[in-house]
Parts: C-alpha cells; structure tokens; sequence
C-alpha cells in the first residue's frame, strides 16, 4: 500500500515503522529502531513523532485514506459491476489483510490496532461504508445496479458489505479462504443486483 501524507519524509518514517512493527512487533519495537530503519537520528524522529503510538495511529490515517482511495478508483475504472466489485473488496480488505497477516506480529498488530486507534479503525470503516454506499447510488443510476428486487438501498448494501468483509477477515481463515469468500460475496450482490 503506497503511504503517502503530504510529507516525504513523514512517509518515509511511516513506510520504515510499518517494516519495523512487522518484523519485531509493536511491544518489542521502540524509537531507536525505526529512527535506524528510517536513516534518522532518534532526535530527528522525535521532531516529526512524539511516540511509537503515534505512528502506528499515523500509520492508521493513511491506511484509511488508501483504503476508501481504493474503493473511488475501483468504481471509477470501466467495466462491469462484478470485476469493479472485486477489485474495490480486493484491494480495500484484502490487501490490508495480507500485508498483516504475512507478518509473523499479525495477530499482535491487530491487537494494538484495538488498544490504541479503535476510534481511528472505527471512522475508517465509517468510511468505508461510505465509500461503498456513494459507488452503489452511482452505479444505481447509471443502471449497473438494481437494488428494486433485494429491496436494499445503496446504504444498507454497503453495510451488509463492510459487515460481510469485517466478518470474513475475522474468522481467521487462510487468505485462500478469505479470497474464496471474497469472490462468493461478489457473486451473491451480483446475482441479486448487478444488471
């Protein structure tokens, strides 16, 4: 996932904690580390974080700002509403998911997520369901979409959406199982709204 918040050098710090929590875990990294992996003194980190927690919330932001970048793209590219659908629940949820899961700290960095940027990830999947929502009313009006039949609307659909991706992300399943699902959740909406 490109990271990417205005500051060159920011972004830098960002891309290297991520690399450094990753591989030695959130608990067991400090400042000097990622100061080293960002080729930065520890004063020099200390101007732009005060701490490890506000870079991983840092970290956070940006997440959030690719993730619904994702979805906006996803819809935008041409193409039929099964493949934009794929793409956008892809690169949105599974992406993520797969940069966390390869590390050997996941589950560790999914538990820190909760600890200190539960308000972060909660305005992130607000978001999300957002983003979603405004694609569906989109594609509704430019007929791609028929949401007569399920008796949905473009917000309780990109509900259901986020609510069936947080689920499947939660079960713990291989991401072999998570693209499987992915791709059977593309067919359901699909087969009861996509034209």
């Amino acid at each position: 996932m490109e990271i990417s918040d205005g500051d060159p050098r920011r972004a830098a710090i960002l891309e290297a904690a991520f690399t450094v929590f990753t591989t030695y875990g959130f608990r067991r990294s400090n400042m000097g580390d990622i100061a080293a992996a960002a080729g930065l003194s520890r004063p020099a980190l200390y101007q732009h974080f005060r701490n490890k927690e506000d870079i991983f919330r840092a970290y956070v932001v940006i997440m959030k700002a690719a993730t619904v970048a994702t979805i906006v793209r996803a819809f935008a590219a041409q193409g039929p509403f099964t493949e934009k659908l794929g793409a956008a629940l892809s690169g949105a949820f599974l992406e993520p998911h797969r940069l966390i899961r390869n590390s050997p700290h996941g589950e560790e960095l999914i538990g820190v997520n909760k600890e200190i940027a539960a308000d972060l990830f909660a305005s992130w999947m607000a978001e999300v369901e957002a983003a979603f929502r405004d694609a569906f009313a989109r594609e509704a009006a430019a007929g791609a979409l028929d949401l007569s039949r399920s008796r949905l609307d473009p917000q309780r659909l990109a509900r259901l959406v986020v609510d069936a991706m947080e689920g499947i992300k939660t079960r713990r399943a291989s991401l072999e199982d998570a693209e499987r699902s992915v791709a059977d959740l593309v067919a359901l909406v699909t087969a009861s709204a996509a034209r």
